[in-house]
């Protein structure tokens, strides 16, 4: 009889590489549910709280952990440690009152920024697409997955595919929308530039698959160019979350 569903386990060797996991110490790890993020860009709470912070030794530990309710991600509680989480979103341990974003980290993957109350309060978000539902509604597609639904006398041509819209949770509210245009202050998501931070220096578009490019300038003054679906902004003249945390990060 063929198999049905999904398969429930992943081995070590075929993660993905950003994981931080030690290979051949067992055979299997946790497997990515569907969710807000691919699993070739996220980490599941399981890594997280096992590899990355060390709250735990083994599975059972975080089992226990999560099924007590102690992690919130985006402001919402989650019992899965297969749960997929990715970048910007926001980790809570509500018992050691510690608040987590996740960012794109250089040469690779993803690092934990801690950050305060007040930053938990809110995430950035991409759009990714922008389509017209019932009732002549524009609704935004975001990268993590959630979709909003733009207010009463809003004006779709105020936003556009690859700006960013900074979003309360977990009520999701629209607080502020920050467009991807030149003095934009960005951070580069994926490719061989990825983690880098910098001010756009000159957007050019062209008709292809990364074909557009973008110019940014990091604070040393060095300037870079990286695929314009690579940049993700998260600031007009400056960033509006901390890229990075004093004394450094949880890898």
């Amino acid at each position: 009889m063929a198999r049905r569903g999904q398969r429930k386990h992943l081995k070590r060797l075929p993660a993905p590489r950003h994981w931080p996991i030690k290979r051949k110490e067992a055979k299997f790890t946790t497997r990515v549910i569907p969710g807000p993020h691919p699993k070739e860009h996220c980490l599941t709470l399981a890594v997280i709280l096992r590899e990355i912070l060390g709250y735990a030794e083994n599975m059972r530990e975080v089992k226990a952990i999560l099924s007590s309710g102690q992690v919130r991600v985006d402001g919402v509680i989650r019992k899965d440690g297969r749960f997929p989480v990715g970048l910007m979103d926001v980790l809570e341990i509500t018992t050691s009152e510690e608040r987590f974003r996740l960012l794109p980290k250089i040469r690779g993957g993803l690092k934990l920024i801690s950050i305060g109350d007040a930053e938990a309060k809110y995430k950035l978000c991409r759009i990714e697409t922008k389509t017209v539902v019932k009732g002549g509604k524009v609704q935004l597609g975001l990268h993590d997955g959630r979709t909003l639904l733009l207010p009463e006398g809003e004006k779709s041509v105020d936003y556009h595919t690859l700006d960013t819209l900074k979003v309360g949770i977990p009520k999701q509210k629209l607080m502020k929308t920050i467009n991807l245009a030149n003095g934009a202050y960005a951070v580069v998501s994926r490719g061989k530039n990825v983690g880098i931070e910098g001010k756009i220096v000159e957007i050019e578009k062209r008709h292809g698959t990364h074909a557009s490019t973008v110019t940014l300038q990091d604070p040393d003054g060095n300037r870079f160019q990286t695929a314009l679906e690579y940049v993700f902004v998260v600031g007009k003249t400056k960033s509006e979350v901390t890229l990075e945390a004093e004394g450094g990060s949880a890898e």
